[in-house]
């Protein structure tokens, strides 16, 4: 018996082994950095200490032990590890260093920073924490005066200080400074500006970064986006702190709510908000390229794109989530690109890809066009191995490759191109922009049977292209009396939009799969009389393969297979459940293999007008109603699935010939 548990214990401490090894075996980290490219790092809030000089505020009690911010530590230690590697060149904290003015925290903020001392450039701007409400900065220029960086020569410059209304010396010092970084010809300065920066600082940095027309500008500095009201990052706050974690999953937050603060919290009526130093300042500067920024904790992460009054696009990104990450700008001239990751240092470096009410991948890891691109848009966030080594995706990033233009309805009239799409990236390439939707993709582009591709413009999926009515009791999930239903509810597509879909994509049939209520007082479609609204009310996942949802698929796809149909738009009301399952099994049909599948219903998630990220489990549903169908892969069950609903293989041979290319 004893040897029997030596050898169960034995077991488990195996199997924890080989768990511990294929969890690290998964670990996603950055791809290798490209010949000839370099890093800027962003260090966000570093307030999270504990230890005798913990925060006594709130009527908390002061730590035991030395001060300690196991955080702020990894953060260091990553950077220095990695500063050869990742060819980082300059490194900004944001501010917040610390939690409250006091010496022990700023000992140990002064002591972390010192290991970045003649290896790594780096400056600190002063966060609402690291200053009195006045603008006093006396402990941070304690220790972080401008004497510490004086004869470097990447230490540009630094503003005299000034007195303010208020008759106190403030601003001065370190408190405000431009730091200078290059390599070969691409050549940067990085204006650091204390949280609210008054007029006369933003006067100051104006003026001297005039002597560097030939470098692109970033601005760090502490407060620019978050709750563009200050009520709003309270009431979500509260909101989201009433919610099980099952809700909390569920979350998706009101991104109108977010953008350039119009208030600010330090330097009295002397202070600039976020809204007020773009107004003056960013937007002002011919070559500012990018705004990096933390503080809202309660927020979060958020990013605003908007052209400055010379045309040039300024990125703004603000990110505090607490976790103690880096964001890492990676500028590679070749490919004209700018890769931005985020990774957690006390997990190695390891890429994040959510945090909090935050589930998508989008907020975390993207591309930026490069510094300088002229009638640059946003470059559409990558999918799998476009942006990192994604579990699902395997392997490393690929090489860049050549990009193709899809030409999209803007929402003020004449037709134009939005952001070039990489041509070989198999799903997000098929993302479409119809103004006023929210989740348009064209079926094909993927590749099938016998190396044939998925024919593009002949079957387009969506989000509703109008609101579903009004059956349902307020603020509930209870249904009204059906006496008391109205609709239909007003067209999400623009009318410029339904035009361009139906005369020049040709669109001519609209296969509605919501449910009667959904489409209550519905007659035809929301693109108008020449489009043929065929209304089946579908099902999802496990719920397609049996049932009601079954006769329903038998439904659809009968209108799949008459020609005289084509090209069809089909959607429920997100465009991702009834749709996305409806989508996965056409295109298993196809052939289109498992891994790409799983791809694009992960994406349609991310295509939402309010991305999330996708929610394993409904994906596992689909599977396990999918699996019941005989098959050695995915395709094979699909198909059986398809014949089970009495189609013949002429009928799946039918539709392949209208769909394969």
């Amino acid at each position: 018996m004893k040897r029997m548990e030596q050898v169960g214990r034995a077991g488990w401490k195996l199997a924890l082994l080989v768990a511990f090894v294929a969890l690290n075996a998964l670990a996603e980290k950055m791809p290798p950095l490209p010949a000839g490219a370099f890093t800027y790092a962003v260090i966000p809030d570093t307030q999270s200490y504990d230890g005798e000089g913990r925060t006594t505020k709130h009527g908390r009690a002061p730590g035991k032990g030395p001060t300690r911010n196991e955080k702020f530590d990894a953060i260091v230690k990553w950077l220095v590890a990695n500063a050869e590697k990742e060819n980082i060149l300059f490194v900004s904290h944001t501010g917040d260093i610390v939690d409250v003015n006091n010496d022990f925290q700023w000992r140990f903020a002064s002591n972390a920073m010192s290991r970045l001392d003649g290896k790594l450039p780096y400056a600190v701007v002063p966060g609402n924490h690291d200053m009195k409400n006045s603008g006093d900065t006396t402990l941070f220029q304690k220790y972080f005066p401008a004497s510490r960086y004086a004869g470097n020569a990447w230490y540009a410059a630094t503003f005299p200080g000034f007195k303010n209304s208020a008759g106190l010396f403030v601003s001065g010092n370190n408190a405000n400074n431009i730091c200078l970084f290059e390599q070969g010809q691409e050549k940067f300065a990085v204006v650091h500006l204390e949280c609210n920066a008054p007029d006369v600082v933003l006067t100051w940095a104006e003026k001297e970064l005039a002597k560097y027309p030939d470098r692109h500008v970033i601005v760090a500095t502490h407060q620019d986006l978050g709750a563009i009201e200050a009520k709003d990052g309270r009431l979500l706050l509260n909101e989201t702190a009433k919610l099980s974690k099952e809700e909390l999953a569920k979350y998706e937050p009101d991104l109108s709510i977010f953008g350039r603060m119009k208030w600010h919290k330090c330097h009295g009526k002397d202070g600039n908000s976020g809204l007020d130093i773009w107004k003056k300042f960013t937007s002002r500067l011919k070559n500012a390229f990018l705004v990096v920024s933390g503080d809202q904790g309660m927020i979060k992460i958020t990013r605003v794109d908007e052209k400055g009054v010379h045309g040039n696009m300024v990125y703004s990104l603000m990110q505090d989530t607490g976790g103690g990450f880096i964001r890492i700008f990676r500028f590679i001239p070749s490919e004209k690109v700018v890769r931005c990751y985020t990774i957690d240092p006390r997990k190695g470096g390891e890429l994040v890809h959510s945090c909090y009410v935050w589930r998508d991948d989008l907020w975390f890891n993207f591309e930026l066009p490069y510094p300088g691109t002229k009638g640059e848009k946003p470059v559409p966030p990558k999918m799998g191995a476009e942006a990192a080594p994604r579990r699902s995706a395997g392997g490393t990033s690929p090489a860049p490759s050549k990009t193709e233009e899809i030409y999209v309805p803007p929402e003020r009239g004449k037709l134009e191109a939005c952001a070039a799409i990489p041509a070989d990236d198999p799903i997000a390439m098929r993302k479409v922009e119809w103004a006023g939707m929210g989740n348009v993709r064209d079926l094909g582009g993927l590749p099938g049977l016998g190396g044939k591709r998925v024919r593009k413009g002949r079957i387009y999926r969506s989000d509703g292209l109008n609101n579903n009515a009004a059956y349902r009791i307020p603020g509930t999930k209870k249904a009204l009396p059906k006496s008391e239903w109205k609709g239909p509810g007003a067209p999400r597509i623009k009318p410029e939009a339904a035009k361009y879909v139906v005369e020049t994509l040709g669109v001519k049939t609209d296969l509605d799969l919501r449910t009667d209520a959904e489409t209550f007082g519905m007659t035809g479609s929301p693109l108008g009389e020449k489009v043929r609204w065929v209304h089946i009310s579908s099902s999802e996942y496990n719920g397609i393969v049996k049932g009601r949802g079954r006769d329903a698929f038998i439904a659809d796809f009968k209108v799949f297979l008459d020609e005289a149909n084509y090209p069809i738009v089909f959607h429920c009301i997100a465009g991702a459940d009834r749709t996305g399952s409806l989508a996965c099994v056409l295109n298993g049909l196809l052939g289109v293999d498992a891994d790409l599948l799983h791809r694009d219903w992960q994406y349609t998630w991310m295509g939402r007008k309010k991305p999330q990220q996708a929610p394993e489990k409904l994906w596992e549903r689909l599977m396990t109603g999918l699996s019941t169908f005989e098959g050695a892969t995915l395709n094979a069950k699909i198909e059986n699935f398809v014949l089970s609903c009495g189609f013949t293989a002429d009928d799946i041979a039918k539709f392949r010939k209208l769909m394969l290319e």
